[in-house]
């Protein structure tokens, strides 16, 4: 599925993101120093050097504007793709248009829609469901499951978010429960 998406839309979100990204570091950057703009300076010899403290070009106060420009850029992407910008999450959708921080954060939080244990129960369930509820087949759910997160972290790049792993390792817990065999995702 992920291979059919071309990197082309891709790879302009990617521009897109850190020209906006950097254009709005540059506006804190000279809000905060003013209408002068300082430089970095060197100074070789025993000449005094100004003492110049760095701060980390996004503050936590900040992450909120990025988060919605970043946001806003994905969904757009999805727009021009032809993907829709509503997911369904259980009884309801989740628009990511207009997903907040705070959502985005309680939908991953433990008692969360996409949370561990929600994440892995769902899982849990279509693979036995798949399989007839019949534990012959955990091999198949074994290699089912280790060929998707396979594929994920060849999409992501190798290496998956830490949420994905401890999903992995939550499924695997249930698939142990379930079937009383040792199983290795």
């Amino acid at each position: 599925m992920i291979e059919n998406v071309g990197t082309a839309s891709l790879d302009r979100f990617k521009a897109e993101a850190r020209q906006l990204l950097e254009g709005t570091i540059n506006n804190q950057q000279e809000q905060s120093i003013g209408v002068e703009k300082q430089v970095d300076r060197v100074s070789l010899g025993n000449h005094p050097v100004d003492d110049v403290t760095y701060s980390a070009p996004v503050s936590d106060l900040d992450l909120g504007t990025t988060f919605t420009m970043l946001r806003d850029l994905f969904a757009t992407n999805l727009k021009e793709q032809g993907v829709a910008a509503l997911v369904a999450a259980g009884d309801g959708e989740i628009n990511l248009e207009s997903l907040t921080p705070e959502e985005a954060t309680e939908l991953v939080s433990d008692d969360g829609y996409f949370g561990v244990e929600n994440t892995a129960k769902r899982i849990f369930d279509f693979a036995v469901g798949l399989a007839g509820d019949d534990t012959t087949r955990l091999d198949v759910i074994v290699k089912g499951v280790s060929d998707g997160y396979s594929k994920a972290e060849k999409a992501w790049g190798g290496t998956l978010p830490d949420i994905s792993y401890d999903t992995r390792d939550a499924l695997a817990t249930m698939l142990e429960e379930w079937s009383g065999q040792d199983v290795e995702l």
